[in-house]
């Protein structure tokens, strides 16, 4: 069954199709264009507050910079109207009046007052920013309180005579031996450390200053108090004083008195003075470079042979000094068949400046040093230096160890070590392992002593060791042959000698040193 379904349309008396009139087009028109004319302003409203904020943020940030490089100066240089009466330069001479930024020109006025509640230690100052470029609404404005931190005279300039270029080509000066260190007193604060200023001769007050030295570890090497005796000033041609300053002949080579010297290295250097009332000024900082000579040899240097009979671990303490570049390891074997040590040859050339110890690897299998076992002993000596930063060239002293592989040996001592406060005793001791001797060295005094031993032999007097015995220690010479001895004392004419193995069971001291 079909279904038809017919539309009906509105139509004209013509047949044509029915539209809008000319006047329903117009008031629609004028509906429409009432109700943007609400919402338009709206739009300009947020568009001008967009362009407010944008220009008042920019005019915040000038404010806060201005700020911060007012916080950067002394206390009694923040001064703006009041300026020039004391001689200073204005806020408005030191930072300028106006800025720009994007193409608008900001208009800055500051203001310092002094509180009236704390009067004389603390400064309202406030930073206005205004635009005049549209819209026009109110300004930035960045006020705080800045407190006078340091009560004590304040010092302008740290100056160090003599001085020179850092080898290494940094801008911290570099300095030696006996050093004139001068901390200049800001002119602001002279009146804290002199009286009678205006007369031809001022009297110090009652103040000092402290000298310090610091590590880049924070330790302190020096912490010197000066009196008002170290106080010296200058005058000008009318008689005028135009420079106050504390002056101190600084012995880098003996800081304490006790002979020690300030280790070479990166050093801070720290000033600062106190009034009459222990108050402290400002911390005066000034990093240098010390360098008096090549670094010392490494201390209590010891060479540990391993039960595997084919490794040597050598432990060491680092010498004082800041500037060593790298350590240089050498090791020489005993040469039983003619009775010498052979010639040094490198173990690490280029060894961590900072290490403390060192494995000296060997084979026994491929008889690679260091080695040894039950049928072939080997002894071995070792010697560490360091080399300076500054100069590569330039080598400190050895320290030197020995050891022998392999390391079980039987040592059966047959004489006591005699000690006192004022001798250094050396006493004879045997090893009964394959036909060895040693000889035990022990010093008794408060310093080290550099030894030497050698041995007579047909072509001369052979070398057989040479080293350091630390104060209150001993040493052991280990691997010693039948034959004649002589041990003598570095710095001292006494000499001894002894007989092995006839003099194996020696009880008297062979050597005393009293000197």
């Amino acid at each position: 069954m079909r279904r038809i379904v017919r539309v009906r349309s509105k139509v004209n008396k013509c047949g044509a199709a029915q539209g809008f009139t000319l006047i329903e087009i117009t008031v629609a028109a004028m509906l429409l264009l009432f109700a943007m004319a609400g919402i338009v302003p709206f739009f300009l409203t947020g568009l001008t507050q967009a362009s407010s904020v944008r220009y008042k943020s920019m005019a915040t940030n000038i404010a806060r910079e201005k700020m911060e490089q007012i916080r950067q100066l002394d206390y009694r240089e923040i001064e703006e109207e009041n300026a020039a009466a004391k001689g200073l330069r204005s806020l408005t001479e030191r930072f300028g009046a106006t800025a720009a930024e994007r193409d608008i020109s900001f208009d800055i006025v500051y203001t310092v007052e002094e509180s009236a509640y704390d009067q004389g230690i603390l400064k309202k100052v406030t930073v206005n920013v205004d635009w005049t470029a549209p819209p026009a609404v109110s300004g930035a404005a960045m006020t705080t309180l800045i407190h006078q931190q340091f009560l004590g005279p304040r010092g302008s300039r740290l100056l160090l005579q003599p001085t020179s270029a850092d080898p290494r080509g940094t801008p911290f000066p570099r300095v030696s031996g006996t050093t004139i260190v001068r901390y200049y007193i800001a002119q602001a604060d002279w009146n804290l450390v002199f009286n009678g200023l205006a007369q031809a001769t001022p009297t110090a007050r009652n103040v000092y200053m402290r000298l310090f030295l610091f590590d880049d570890d924070g330790l302190a090497a020096a912490d010197i108090k000066l009196n008002n005796t170290f106080l010296r000033y200058s005058v000008d041609a009318v008689g005028k004083v135009n420079a106050v300053w504390f002056e101190y002949s600084l012995p880098l080579n003996d800081i304490d008195g006790s002979g020690t010297p300030v280790p070479d290295g990166y050093w801070e250097m720290r000033a600062v003075a106190y009034n009459e009332y222990n108050e402290p000024g400002n911390v005066w900082r000034l990093r240098v470079r010390i360098e008096e000579a090549a670094p010392a040899p490494p201390l209590d240097l010891s060479a540990n042979p391993q039960a595997d009979n084919e490794t040597v671990i050598l432990r060491w303490t680092g010498g004082p000094e800041r500037d060593r570049a790298y350590y240089v390891l050498e090791r020489s074997d005993w040469d039983w068949e003619n009775s010498i040590w052979r010639p040094w040859t490198p173990v690490v050339s280029d060894l961590d400046a900072r290490a403390t110890t060192y494995s000296d690897k060997g084979s026994v299998a491929a008889g690679q040093h260091p080695w040894g076992s039950a049928e072939v002993m080997n002894m071995y000596q070792y010697r560490l230096w360091a080399v300076d930063i500054c100069d590569p060239g330039r080598e400190g002293q050895a320290a030197e160890a020995a050891a022998q592989l392999p390391s079980d040996t039987t040592t059966t001592t047959v004489s006591e070590t005699t000690t006192s406060s004022t001798t250094t005793t050396s006493t004879s001791s045997t090893t009964t392992t394959l036909g060895l001797y040693s000889v035990v060295i022990a010093n008794a005094l408060i310093e080290h002593r550099w030894v030497t031993v050698t041995k007579a032999t047909n072509s001369g007097n052979s070398q057989v060791y040479y080293g350091k015995v630390h104060k209150l220690d001993s040493v052991t010479i280990d691997g010693l042959t039948a034959g004649q001895y002589w041990i003598t004392v570095t710095d001292s004419t006494i000499t001894a000698s002894f007989s092995l193995p006839a003099q194996a069971s020696l009880t008297d001291p062979v050597l005393t040193i009293t000197n």
